[in-house]
């Protein structure tokens, strides 16, 4: 069972917003929502409002009830609970996918990316970002510099090598 939005697909967007989510993806909406039931649709959650963001946060509805219980879980009126809910409770849609695997772009949501004729789908794991093509590519170039600044000049480095670490990076003596 596919649990994980993973790759990337660039899909035609029709005047009406209107655009195919790739199949691999649809599986893993429908594998990743506890209330889907065969013959239905999953529910599928598109969050916009983070200014500093050039794309669309796509959720499955498993990972929204998560977000959802994160919320609630903090103290009334706090800044932090105050900011999620403006994210993911007012500028958050809940949207259906047809029978057809389609799915309607708010004029918004589009307005927001800058979204033409095409939108571009990438997997980040439990959720899937829609952006344009174009901030596709920059976003490529970002990733790349992160990481061959992370790698110091290492042609062979492996970012998975620092993954879990919790504190100051040792040497391999344990120095800090």
């Amino acid at each position: 069972m596919e649990h994980r939005f993973q790759g990337e697909s660039l899909n035609k967007v029709d005047g009406k917003g209107r655009v195919s989510i790739p199949v691999k993806f649809r599986r893993v909406l429908q594998n990743s929502d506890k209330q889907y039931t065969p013959g239905g649709a999953p529910r599928l959650y598109i969050a916009y409002g983070n200014a500093k963001d050039r794309h669309l946060e796509c959720l499955s509805g498993d990972a929204f009830d998560e977000i959802d219980a994160i919320i609630r879980a903090e103290k009334r009126g706090s800044h932090l609970r105050r900011g999620l809910e403006y994210l993911y409770y007012s500028k958050c849609d809940e949207t259906s996918v047809d029978d057809t695997g389609r799915l309607v772009l708010s004029a918004l949501a589009r307005d927001k990316i800058g979204l033409g004729a095409e939108a571009l789908f990438q997997g980040k794991g439990d959720k899937f970002h829609i952006l344009n093509s174009a901030d596709g590519a920059a976003a490529d170039e970002d990733i790349e510099a992160m990481l061959a600044a992370l790698g110091q000049g290492n042609d062979f480095f492996d970012p998975l090598s620092l993954a879990g670490q919790t504190g100051p990076k040792r040497s391999d003596d344990g120095d800090a």
